[in-house]
């Protein structure tokens, strides 16, 4: 996978992959092929908003120290 992928482009291409998933005319090779595609994306968008999450508490609380330094 590329990791020059924005989060929302993996996104995006998750969203084609599950169309693509749905088709009834997909062959076996293909459907196989577009759901480790799907899985490697799946795991790179968790990685990132799992990432965003913790840089999120990190502020949250630097924050809260802040407020409790001015009471």
């Amino acid at each position: 996978m590329n990791q020059e992928l924005s989060f929302e482009q993996a996104l995006k291409r998750l969203e084609e992959i599950a169309q693509k998933l749905e088709q009834e005319n997909l062959n076996l090779e293909d459907a196989l092929k577009y759901f480790e595609e799907g899985m490697e994306l799946s795991k790179f968008c968790s990685l990132t908003l799992q990432k965003a999450e913790n840089k999120v508490k990190v502020i949250m609380k630097d924050s809260e120290v802040e407020m409790e330094d001015l009471e």
